[in-house]
């Protein structure tokens, strides 16, 4: 597995035209202060998993990477400079920036997209619940307000002709929402990777809306968020990081399987072989681009919906400079 890793990372690196950092850049590795959350970020853990996966790490830089199991909490250390580079939903992204918070958005990392999977709203076999019309007066797990999961439901209930007042919306960690929903504090639980395979797995469980069914159209859903002065300052430090994160991602991209073994023996993924390695994923930008349209539909969505009320210039905050490949 090593040696398939080392010789895959050496042939991207090639294709893809990079050029590592000379050898008198690494004397004095650079940390970067990553803080990273549960779901759709594999690529980014694999490069915490595997040094061929990250070939500048350890060399130009050095992650001290935290994991939040909460989006909030995450978003809150970014904004109090606890963190360089966080990871963050592209729904809250966007409505961070319409409330005032200041970061630029610098990669992809996943997608919610009918060209892979996207995010599920599930109930027991047995639940009353058959469509969104049933939902009036029953209780939906969510990961957040203001978040992906409390704008995909708002979308779905107003389409079937309610309002957000007729359900409860529980904020639940989403390691926490399959035990929630089988002992019944909540109706319905929310769903992305790896946690609807594990559902799946079990059996006993069915889809009743799904992101999709709330914006039909390719959305962004995690990103990676950096501080302008951050970005500026670290320049050197932050274009070997996304040069890493791109090798990471068409590694995980080519062998998908391969990947995820190496996640599971590093114990950055903590799920069954059987359930975890034939996964149907996300899609993911082999490059990390930032799909600016998508956002700006997003964007669109969050304004008809009432999520926020002043537009954000999203242009102004996207900045792929620091990829690879980009005019320097």
């Amino acid at each position: 597995m090593r040696k398939w890793f080392a010789k895959l990372a050496r042939t991207i690196l090639v294709i893809s035209g990079f050029v590592l950092i000379p050898a008198h850049a690494w004397a004095d590795p650079a940390p970067i202060r990553v803080g990273y959350g549960v779901a759709a970020e594999e690529q980014l853990w694999l490069m915490m998993a595997s040094p061929e996966a990250a070939p500048h790490k350890s060399k130009v830089y050095s992650m001290d990477a935290t994991r939040f199991t909460g989006a909030d909490k995450r978003v809150q250390a970014f904004e109090a400079g606890a963190l360089d580079i966080a990871t963050v939903s592209a729904n809250g992204a966007i409505f961070a920036a319409a409330e005032g918070v200041k970061f630029k958005i610098i990669a992809s990392l996943s997608r919610e997209s009918r060209r892979g999977f996207y995010t599920r709203f599930m109930v027991k076999n047995d639940s009353p619940i058959k469509t969104v019309a049933d939902l009036k007066g029953k209780v939906i797990g969510i990961n957040g307000f203001a978040g992906s999961g409390h704008l995909w439901t708002r979308i779905v209930l107003r389409n079937a002709g309610l309002k957000e007042s007729d359900v409860t919306l529980v904020p639940i960690a989403f390691s926490a929402q399959l035990e929630a929903l089988k002992s019944g504090k909540i109706d319905v639980g929310m769903f992305p990777q790896p946690f609807e395979q594990m559902v799946k797995a079990q059996g006993g469980y069915r889809t009743v809306y799904t992101s999709k069914d709330a914006a039909p159209f390719e959305e962004e859903l995690m990103l990676l968020i950096a501080k302008d002065d951050y970005l500026k300052k670290n320049t050197a430090t932050v274009r070997a990081f996304l040069s890493d994160l791109v090798t990471a991602t068409r590694l995980y991209n080519q062998d998908p399987k391969a990947a995820r073994k190496t996640l599971i023996d590093a114990r950055q993924v903590r799920i069954s072989p059987d359930v975890y390695l034939p996964m149907t994923d996300y899609y993911r930008d082999p490059d990390a681009a930032v799909d600016v349209g998508a956002l700006e539909k997003m964007q669109d969505a969050q304004i008809q919906n009432g999520f926020q009320s002043k537009r954000v210039d999203l242009k102004s905050i996207v900045d792929m400079s620091y990829l690879p490949g980009a005019a320097k």
